[in-house]
């Protein structure tokens, strides 16, 4: 019962670990069949994640057809790059750093160099206690507003504080996994959160008020 042990491996008990374990096994035998050179694998990679990175490049580009263009030179460059790409993280991960890195690369071009951050350093000082909790709350908040009207509110948001909001609530990733796309500390990655979500809040407050 739990868990089993194969070749020095503890194996999750759960069907969601087994399916989540069965997924990444699937990511890294068409990464290595890419990294030989089969296009046909590489293929595979591009229709298995190529939903969740346009959404991804629709959210922080504002725009569909924009969305659509950096989607394809998003796959193409990690094409070129899959040969340097090492197992020892997620190809998700991977995959979502040179997405990251090429939506803020054309906002920047576009010059997006707003920033709304708030000043409120004693909540910045509890952010590390107050997480879990407030994760959970936030999230509700954000599947009650979700669609175009969140999609929307976020071009309030600076680029970085906007990458962050769409990485934590709708790719669901940790806060480790954030700042390893990000290259940035955990503390920085929770700040862009906390003043993005906080933008969000009163904006859509204000909006009720105005209903």
């Amino acid at each position: 019962m739990g868990s089993t042990v194969a070749s020095g491996r503890v194996e999750p008990s759960s069907e969601q670990g087994r399916l989540e374990l069965m997924d990444r096994l699937s990511d890294a035998s068409w990464v290595a069949a890419s990294q030989r050179g089969d296009t046909a694998a590489f293929n595979r990679l591009v229709l298995k994640w190529e939903r969740q990175v346009y959404n991804l490049a629709l959210r922080m580009l504002q725009d569909p057809d924009d969305a659509a263009e950096t989607t394809q030179e998003i796959f193409l460059r990690a094409f070129r790059a899959i040969r340097s790409f090492r197992q020892d993280s997620n190809f998700s991960t991977w995959l979502y750093r040179i997405a990251a890195n090429h939506c803020l690369t054309r906002l920047k071009k576009r010059g997006l160099h707003r920033s709304y951050s708030l000043d409120d350093e004693e909540m910045r000082a509890t952010i590390d206690q107050q997480a879990p909790r407030q994760e959970s709350h936030e999230q509700q908040f954000l599947r009650e507003d979700a669609g175009a009207r969140v999609r929307e509110a976020l071009v309030l948001l600076s680029a970085d504080q906007r990458l962050v909001v769409e990485l934590k609530f709708f790719k669901e990733m940790t806060f480790e996994e954030i700042a390893d796309v990000v290259q940035a500390p955990l503390s920085t990655v929770k700040s862009r959160l906390y003043d993005g979500l906080s933008i969000l809040k009163q904006h859509f407050a204000q909006r009720k008020q105005r209903a």
